[in-house]
């Protein structure tokens, strides 16, 4: 049997054996970067600056980085392709972060090496983006994994808190809705599923419209106001998801902490319908458009927590007991969240 080494001999900041506060704000961090290229991804299609350095991986043929001669546009493009080094930078210290959890934690090094896994696979569609002149369908693709990415990192920050902080831990127990298990894995599977459809039926109205990212890229050919429709119809199926979970949640006395979580998915979807409209009517003004890609990322983050909480507090108790048991062996001190 090897001997026990005292954590407090073998830990680093930024690389410790327990889950400490660094590890969930390295999580967090994930989320925000990868909500962060959502934005500046946003700004580079909505300024016009998509083309703004024409080819790739240099800026030019000569250039590694924007010249002055290509003015904002390529100022603005170079920009959103430096923050591909913040986010492997991030994607880095979060891997590190939980690499020697990766017995007890599993999923955690999973959901980081994934998180790792898809910056390449975003500079390589990005690459592509540029290549065939933003092609919206490959523009949708890149729009497509940075979702993904915020889906993986925000999976990450729920893992964390439940294994770092006992508050959280006891909130999201398993077990606590015996016999109403499948209603309330149907319903957050519903969010989960329309959410999806949502947002890639919202990249096609995207393809549609007039923010292409380049005077001469090319739009995709559909009747702006069929596609436009299309896209509505899942928002009004996942608002009466919502409605209904939280009529069932007040009725049976859900956990808060599920309410709460259909709450906050119903505040971001009412204000994502009232920007989605505004946009309609008013001949999709630019800064309405990058709100409501923000809150497409915010929409991302909420609709996640409610299919984890869901499943989570669903989940067979019994069926958490290793998990404990690896938790206990990890000496968490500390309040957990």
């Amino acid at each position: 049997m090897s001997a026990t080494v005292s954590p407090s001999v073998t830990d680093t900041f930024w690389w410790p054996s327990t889950v400490t506060p660094w590890v969930r704000a390295m999580a967090i961090a994930s989320v925000v970067a990868n909500s962060l290229l959502i934005l500046t991804g946003g700004l580079v299609r909505l300024t016009g600056s998509g083309l703004g350095c024409p080819t790739w991986p240099r800026c030019t043929d000569e250039s590694w980085t924007n010249t002055a001669e290509m003015g904002i546009h390529g100022l603005i493009e170079f920009g959103n392709r430096l923050l591909t080094f913040v986010l492997t930078v991030v994607a880095v210290l979060t891997f590190l972060s939980v690499l020697r959890l990766r017995h007890q934690f599993p999923r955690m090094f999973l959901f980081a090496l994934l998180l790792g896994i898809g910056i390449p696979v975003q500079a390589l569609i990005g690459g592509i983006t540029v290549l065939v002149q933003l092609h919206p369908l490959v523009v949708g693709a890149h729009y497509l994994v940075s979702a993904t990415m915020i889906v993986l990192a925000t999976l990450l920050v729920l893992d964390t808190r439940r294994a770092g902080l006992a508050t959280v831990a006891y909130a999201q127990r398993p077990g606590q809705l015996p016999g109403r298990e499948v209603p309330v894995r149907l319903l957050a599977a519903a969010v989960g599923v329309l959410s999806a459809i949502i947002l890639y039926v919202g990249t096609l109205v995207t393809g549609t419209g007039p923010h292409a990212g380049d005077e001469d890229s090319a739009r995709l050919a559909f009747e702006p106001r069929l596609i436009t429709f299309t896209h509505v119809v899942p928002v009004y199926l996942i608002v009466a998801t919502v409605v209904i979970a939280l009529i069932l949640g007040m009725k049976q006395n859900w956990p808060k902490v599920l309410v709460r979580a259909y709450m906050l998915l119903a505040g971001v979807l009412v204000l994502q319908g009232l920007v989605g409209y505004y946009q309609y009517l008013n001949n999709v003004p630019v800064l309405s458009v990058a709100i409501h890609m923000v809150l497409s990322a915010i929409m991302i983050w909420a609709a996640t927590r409610v299919c984890s909480i869901s499943f989570q507090i669903t989940k067979d108790p019994t069926e958490a007991l290793a998990d404990r048991a690896l938790a206990r062996d990890s000496d968490v001190t500390e309040p957990v969240l």
